[in-house]
């Protein structure tokens, strides 16, 4: 039969009190700044190219082109997915550029770990 050793035997390790006072931020400000930039830029850019779609829709004669509903729909269709991408690229660019904590990877993990065990 095997024996155990008692778990008082065992090393015990200090933490290193020297890291505890030292404060690292997961924040990045120049990571939000250029992602908030990239988000306006798109969203510049997809504004112009729909005033230019919605000017080549319309015509000043009657009964041709498209209608008003047509265009209010497409308008605020055009501006939703104009908002949901700048704010898409914006986000991923922020996160992507931003510097990792130390424990952060670490805190991640033990989310995801408790979140997805059944």
């Amino acid at each position: 039969m095997p024996t155990y050793q008692p778990i008082s035997s065992a090393a015990v390790v200090e933490p290193d009190l020297a890291l505890d006072s030292v404060s690292v931020s997961a924040v990045s400000w120049a990571a939000i700044f250029v992602g908030a930039a990239a988000a306006a830029a798109l969203s510049l850019v997809l504004v112009i190219l729909g005033f230019g779609l919605g000017l080549s829709a319309v015509s000043p004669w009657s009964h041709s082109g498209a209608s008003a509903l047509t265009m209010g729909v497409a308008a605020i269709a055009w501006l939703a997915f104009t908002q949901v991408a700048a704010s898409a690229i914006g986000g991923y660019l922020a996160g992507r550029l931003r510097s990792r904590a130390a424990g952060a990877r670490a805190i991640h993990r033990s989310i995801i770990a408790s979140t997805t065990r059944p």
